[in-house]
């Protein structure tokens, strides 16, 4: 069976709607890594990746995640209501991704009784898990299966992934997936604390490379098996694995990724020389950017084009799967190519020690084709996933 993509909506540092995500992604340019920075715990300053998009108060209340959900919804409204037409209700499922949940409300609300102040808004039910898609399920009237995957960064990776096994069982007939993270209080001194949180905007792949910047985003994609639209994008591999190598480090040789890399390619039926490009995970880590191009080394010997664009999202963190892959699946629907920039900038120095073969050092244009796209997440949980133009 063939799980298809036929709609996609994102909304990230890079913009809120196609033209502006595209047009900014081959430039270069990231409006919402230029805002306003965001404090730690110990009063450090750093860049955060804001979302492009004012976001109205809902009644009764909702938390940040599950309004940057709707949103997302609302910005693709008539084109997702045309899909969902005549589809009876129980047959949707709604499969998000997310880590942060409403632990900033919580914070907010937690602070605010420290001091004797005024509560803000803030129910128990928002920092379920399962919220977001509960929550979304209920803004559209949706009946059938609803659900939220936490797995840290490969969140909403894996929320594509259980949407297309939900089609390919039979128990559905359509799914919305996708995910959302926003700025958070507690991830953002977690990584603080962790060392890698980044003082400076995050320069993946480079010598000197200062650590992840956090970004905040959401996406949403419809995926069926009979496919409305004259040529959707289709979803034909996917990749897992978990090694649980440790609690927050990546295995140093990448061989989990490397087994949910091969495990894509072999679910799509694909040679690793098929793929056009690889939109790598690249946070900005030390530990994460070697382990990854040591895996990438190993299944395209340098032969395939590269990069990772969370320079200009930021990393997203259970938003990450859906935002790195939502970039490619856009691209592919636009079919005019797959522009991409140079990962490196003019001050860049590309790290010596990593194995660079295929890495983009100039904007270029790349051929429609295979594409894929690369999530790891603490505990070794990793993600791979590879989108493919319709030839219809």
């Amino acid at each position: 069976m063939t799980v298809y993509i036929e709609a996609v909506s994102l909304i990230n540092a890079l913009g809120a709607d196609d033209e502006t995500i595209l047009s900014n992604l081959a430039a270069g340019l990231s409006p919402g890594m230029a805002g306003p920075t965001v404090r730690t715990v110990d009063g450090i300053d750093v860049p955060f990746g804001h979302a492009a998009v004012t976001l109205p108060e809902t009644d009764p209340s909702t938390p940040r995640n599950q309004r940057l959900l709707r949103a997302a919804w609302d910005a693709k409204r008539a084109q997702f209501e045309r899909l969902m037409a005549d589809m009876p209700r129980d047959r949707i499922a709604v499969v998000m991704g997310t880590s942060t949940a409403a632990s900033q409300e919580f914070s907010d609300w937690w602070r605010a009784q420290a001091k004797g102040t005024e509560y803000p808004p803030f129910k128990g039910e928002w920092q379920e898990m399962g919220d977001p898609a509960r929550d979304l399920a209920a803004y559209l009237g949706i009946t059938g299966p609803a659900m939220t995957i936490a797995t840290a960064c490969t969140s909403s990776a894996r929320a594509l992934i259980s949407g297309a096994r939900l089609l390919e069982s039979g128990l559905v007939d359509a799914v919305i997936a996708g995910g959302a993270d926003t700025l958070a209080e507690m991830p953002l001194n977690g990584f603080h604390a962790l060392g890698v949180l980044a003082p400076t905007l995050t320069r993946p792949l480079t010598e000197h490379r200062p650590g992840i910047t956090i970004g905040e985003g959401a996406g949403i994609v419809w995926m069926t098996k009979t496919p409305k639209v004259a040529k959707p994008v289709i979803f034909s591999g996917w990749g897992e694995s978990s090694d649980g190598y440790h609690m927050s480090s990546p295995e140093p040789e990448g061989r989990g990724a490397e087994k949910a890399i091969r495990g894509a390619l072999q679910k799509a039926n694909l040679s690793p020389d098929a793929i056009q490009y690889v939109n790598l995970h690249g946070t900005g880590t030390g530990q994460n950017d070697a382990a990854e191009l040591a895996a990438m080394a190993r299944v395209f010997e340098g032969r395939v084009p590269m990069s990772s664009t969370k320079a200009l999202t930021g990393h997203t963190l259970g938003a990450a799967g859906i935002t790195d892959a939502g970039l490619l699946i856009l691209m592919l629907m636009k079919a005019r190519g797959l522009t991409l920039p140079a990962q490196f900038g003019a001050d860049d120095t590309p790290d010596p020690a990593l194995m660079m073969g295929g890495v983009i050092r100039e904007q270029t244009t790349l051929p429609m084709g295979p594409v894929m796209s690369n999530n790891f997440a603490f505990g070794g949980n990793n993600t791979s996933l590879i989108f493919e133009p319709s030839q219809k």
